[in-house]
């Protein structure tokens, strides 16, 4: 028989565990006093409500305005100094000015100001802004990954709901066809196998039940997570079919992931951050400037108390500003690398979801035209042969786990399809659907 594992293939159950683990991490809270939300009834109120509830994105989001606010600060200037001094061995002594005299000590009052060489704070601030960038494309990417997680759980979900209705109607035929048996074989034209092989078909029918409610827990317990509510918190069964978005061409995709997938975006703004930690690094082989202005009471004319001035630092490299250059260097390379690995990536993973979207296409126009037709006929017609008194009740059976496989199977085939298609969306940056991403 068709079991419910096969829509959970070893490619999306590591895809749910990876984000799973990444929203953990992201700070998702999955405590008792967890905030209720409303039961979803379609993926896009599902969608909707994981991204008002979801802990881990508004920890991002709260990040974002976090590094916003320092945007402004960047540009501004060191706070000023201040100094007092006194000449210890001047107390008591007569002071040739008013303030001195008062307090019968001498005095040195400095205040300074560091004004950084032209451009530094100007670089300071964009490199501020890009960090803004590369954290806004960080929750960009959560936010997709949830909107991806979302739309893959509830594929399975459809899957196993369509497979409960679908086992309990062959579990009804299979009553049925118990009370065929043993009519038959009450009345002496029946064997007692054929009894047992009826009886025994709806045993494995029972436990299959049991396996795919089994999974439907797993799976409200991981969309329960990601709404941040219990895990056994109830969700309705889902409303209608699974809506499939049209599929634009591969050209069409590649220009979508090319220049709205987030982590290209990231990896841009990194790029940025790095550019602009090159431009600082050279404006450090420029002096800051100090300006200084001060009354000293160490002097005795009064015209030579008020003093001005200006301090700069030697810009010396000592090997400390030629290494802070190359490690610049480096670190702009190497994001540049890793931007082209990262397109690379994404080409190839593209490839690989068209290739399974194509796959369980060809799948269910194949079982809707041919297999589940043949399957339906075969049982007809195997039933019919034996209520007319011939045929091989084995046949009979054999023929009824064929048309359950096949239904599973286009259910399968089906939520795979969609899978597939959630994949191609978190490639392409959200684009296949437009409700829920693009708002």
């Amino acid at each position: 028989m068709c079991s419910v594992d096969r829509v959970c293939s070893r490619r999306t159950r590591l895809n749910i565990f990876f984000y799973l683990s990444l929203f953990s991490v992201a700070g998702v809270s999955f405590h008792a006093t967890a905030q209720s939300t409303i039961a979803p009834t379609d993926i896009e109120s599902l969608i909707e409500s994981i991204l008002i509830n979801n802990a881990g994105l508004e920890s991002q989001q709260l990040r974002v305005a976090a590094r916003e606010e320092l945007i402004a600060s960047a540009r501004a200037l060191d706070d000023p100094r201040i100094s007092y001094a006194i000449a210890p061995n001047s107390i008591g002594d007569s002071i040739p000015s008013k303030f001195g005299d008062a307090l019968r000590v001498r005095q040195n009052i400095q205040l300074s100001q560091t004004i950084p060489w032209p451009g530094k704070r100007s670089l300071r601030s964009e490199k501020m802004a890009a960090n803004t960038e590369v954290a806004q494309q960080t929750y960009e990417v959560t936010r997709l990954y949830l909107i991806t997680q979302a739309r893959l759980l509830w594929a399975q979900w459809w899957y196993v709901n369509d497979a409960l209705v679908t086992n309990l109607e062959h579990q009804r035929l299979a009553m049925e066809l118990t009370q065929v048996a043993e009519t038959r074989y009450g009345n002496g034209i029946g064997l007692q196998q054929d009894v047992l092989k009826v009886e025994t078909h709806a045993i494995q029918l029972r436990h299959q039940h049991l396996v795919i409610e089994q999974e439907q827990r797993r799976l409200q317990a991981h969309i329960n997570h990601l709404l941040n509510r219990r895990a056994r918190a109830a969700i309705p069964d889902p409303s209608g079919a699974l809506l499939m978005p049209d599929l634009p061409t591969q050209v069409v995709l590649e220009g979508w992931l090319m220049g709205r997938h987030p982590e290209l975006k990231e990896l841009q703004a990194e790029s940025n951050v790095a550019m602009l930690n090159q431009r600082l690094t050279e404006k450090d082989d420029y002096p800051d400037m100090q300006f200084n202005v001060g009354y000293n009471e160490l002097w005795n004319a009064s015209a030579l108390r008020l003093q001005v001035g200006v301090s700069l630092n030697i810009p010396l490299d000592f090997g400390k500003r030629s290494a802070r250059k190359n490690s610049a260097q480096f670190e702009y390379h190497s994001v540049q690398m890793a931007l082209q690995n990262k397109r690379s990536e994404l080409l190839s993973s593209l490839e690989a979801a068209l290739s399974e979207f194509e796959e369980s296409a060809h799948g269910i126009v194949l079982i809707e035209t041919e297999l589940l037709p043949s399957a339906e006929q075969t049982v007809n017609a195997t039933l019919a042969n034996y209520e007319s008194g011939g045929g091989n009740f084995f046949e009979l059976i054999d023929a009824q786990e064929q048309l359950l496989d096949m239904h599973l199977l286009l259910s399968n085939s089906m939520a795979e399809q969609y899978m597939a298609l959630a994949d191609l969306n978190q490639l392409t940056g959200g684009q296949l659907w437009t409700q829920g991403e693009n708002q």
